[in-house]
């Protein structure tokens, strides 16, 4: 089942654009292409349970409580981009969006954060919960999480937007749980990078219906000032990724 834009001529789900254009199709999924800021998005867009059952049907390779994948390398991974993003962190009120087995939540408060984790998956969270005590986990969706009114000065949220049918509103919550002066710090993969090839759909990230969007360096940046942030730091990368910090203004 899909859902359809019938209010009219189909526009940008980021700019408002009216061009827009069909841009390539796979495994029976059509993704539009906007002229204006390059933004790439399903179209129909895929509804509600569609989208569930993309998380509930599997639970990405995690076995249980004790048993994750690759682990240890994920865990490295996330102390060392703690150790980079520390002046942000140290000190400070900070969470995971899709947090998983927890890794990223636990780098953060070894560099001194008050951190928590976020994600739908209770195989994973059961994991976090039994590796990671010290912390705290909420196994919920974002729009469950809206209602707690808890606020942070640091927001993770590493390769979740790509997955949400509307970015407006998860851009909107990011603002909504960000204190003014806090830090976003987002990744997702880069639609226009140099290394994605000519005929996308080769693409591995390229996998409807778990990726519903694709973002380049300008449209993401349009739909961070649009809810209130700037964008501070981009860093760079040679995998097809964005990696963006932006502060709330």
């Amino acid at each position: 089942m899909t859902e359809h834009n019938d209010a009219g001529p189909l526009s940008c789900r980021v700019c408002g654009a009216a061009r827009v254009a069909a841009f390539a199709e796979k495994d029976g999924y059509a993704y539009a292409r906007c002229a204006g800021c390059g933004f790439v998005f399903l179209d129909p867009m895929p509804d509600a349970a569609t989208l569930a059952r993309q998380y509930t049907n599997h639970d990405g390779g995690v076995l249980n409580a004790d048993a994750y994948p690759k682990a240890a390398s994920r865990f490295r991974r996330s102390r060392l981009k703690a150790l980079r993003l520390v002046r942000y962190i140290r000190g400070r009120d900070a969470i995971d969006i899709g947090c998983g087995g927890g890794f990223m939540v636990e780098a953060m408060r070894r560099v001194g954060a008050r951190a928590v984790g976020l994600d739908i998956n209770p195989a994973a969270i059961a994991y976090a919960e039994r590796q990671y005590p010290k912390n705290r986990f909420f196994c919920e969706d974002v729009g469950a999480f809206e209602g707690r009114d808890l606020a942070f000065d640091f927001v993770y949220s590493s390769e979740v937007i790509e997955h949400v049918p509307d970015a407006q509103r998860y851009m909107a919550l990011l603002a909504r749980i960000t204190r003014p002066g806090g830090h976003v710090y987002i990744t997702t993969p880069d639609i226009d990078h140099w290394r994605v090839p000519a005929d996308v759909t080769r693409w591995d990230m390229f996998s409807p219906p778990a990726h519903v969007q694709f973002f380049n360096r300008h449209s993401l940046g349009l739909l961070f000032e649009r809810h209130g942030f700037r964008p501070r730091r981009r860093f760079f990368k040679l995998k097809p990724g964005l990696q963006i910090l932006a502060v709330r203004t």
